[in-house]
């Protein structure tokens, strides 16, 4: 297992980074917010100094919120 750093994007939590543990064999990381609703990793991004970032996405996550958060 190897710690990973995600953000989520949208929803009730949004912008919240987080470390988690993620074993390799399955296939995304995947987390459940506040509200029920599971956000799932839709990119990675690469940040300088930070390393890499996995966006998960709450189901009503906006465009803009999306673009803000791969752009940042």
């Amino acid at each position: 297992m190897e710690q990973i750093k995600c953000i989520i994007v949208g929803g009730p939590q949004h912008g919240l980074v987080l470390r988690r543990l993620w074993d390799q064999r399955r296939p995304a990381p995947c987390v459940t917010a506040v509200d029920g609703e599971p956000c799932i990793a839709a990119a990675r991004r690469h940040d300088k100094g930070m390393g890499t970032r996995y966006l998960l996405l709450h189901p009503r996550a906006t465009g803009e919120q999306i673009l803000t958060m791969l752009a940042a």
